[in-house]
């Protein structure tokens, strides 16, 4: 199974998602789930921000040494994933304008979460309260399109 998790610059949510994900993943055994992410207005080759890093970090979560490079969203995506979860109902609704699908939903419809904040350019405060949200919402998923 491969899930794409999408936000707007892919530098903030979507990696803070990616690497929450990944960990459940990998605490329950399951190396056959890939998981990456994207953004809609991504530039190309930037890194996750420190206060991202950070707040996983303070939220317990494993973090790799290596960041990943961001990831421009490409309407090519819609095949090569089973799952494509938005941070936000924008997210689903510039996908859909570019050929969406019906794997394509937010983590708020599966989750019940509301709309994941973008906290680019909040302090770290910010990131850690986003962090803990995608943890919960994360968890939701996992549980539901996993487990299930």
């Amino acid at each position: 199974m491969k899930i794409l998790f999408v936000c707007t610059g892919n530098i903030c949510r979507s990696p803070m998602a990616e690497v929450i994900f990944a960990n459940l993943c990998e605490k329950n055994g399951r190396t056959d789930i890939i998981v990456k992410g994207a953004g809609t207005s991504a530039q190309e080759y930037e890194v996750m921000t420190p206060e991202a890093r950070d707040a996983l970090i303070h939220c317990g979560e494993k973090v790799g040494p290596k960041p990943r490079p961001s990831t421009r969203w490409r309407s090519d995506m819609l095949k090569q994933f089973d799952h494509i979860v938005c941070m936000t109902r924008r997210h689903t609704q510039i996908i859909d304008a570019r050929g969406g699908n019906k794997n394509v939903y937010t983590l708020d419809s599966v989750a019940g979460c509301g709309d994941i904040f973008d906290p680019w350019c909040y302090p770290l405060e910010t990131y850690i309260e986003v962090c803990k949200q995608l943890q919960t919402a994360l968890t939701i998923l996992y549980n539901k399109i996993i487990k299930e």
